[in-house]
């Protein structure tokens, strides 16, 4: 698998997905004082836990398709509903930056730089599918 061939949104996606899982699980969002007294929560800790969990749930999800789809589609089942595997990638990662952006905007009091670096791979990451979505392309090898 050469990167350089790959389609421009697994250029984009198969980076910032892990980088993304790694600033959700490790990166603090929230940091409360400063120092070594300083306390940091992640985007997995509360306040709003289950916007984190369910933002690290779509990654692992759209990662697990986007390697499935560069590995070769034929092992890819039916896509439900009748919709391309690239619109659920895309849906999927709309749930994603929704969760972050809302639990962004839910609590903005303390905010560590973790906040910033999950929205910004988030949203490479959303670029990504939308340019899959906007692509359509369903052929059986996403590699030229």
């Amino acid at each position: 698998m050469d990167f350089q061939n790959l389609d421009r949104r697994f250029q984009l996606m198969l980076p910032s997905g892990p980088i993304l899982l790694i600033l959700l699980i490790f990166a603090p969002w929230h940091q409360f004082g400063s120092g070594p007294y300083g306390i940091s929560s992640s985007a997995l800790q509360a306040p709003n836990a289950l916007l984190g969990i369910v933002a690290l749930l779509t990654v692992v999800i759209s990662l697990l398709i986007s390697f499935a789809q560069v590995l070769g589609s034929d092992k890819l089942p039916e896509s439900p509903q009748g919709k391309s595997w690239e619109e659920v990638v895309f849906i999927v990662n709309a749930i994603l930056l929704a969760s972050l952006l809302l639990k962004l905007i839910l609590e903005t009091s303390w905010l560590g730089w973790g906040a910033w670096g999950c929205i910004i791979a988030g949203a490479v990451h959303f670029y990504g599918a939308y340019i899959g979505k906007k692509s359509g392309s369903t052929n059986q090898n996403p590699n030229p």
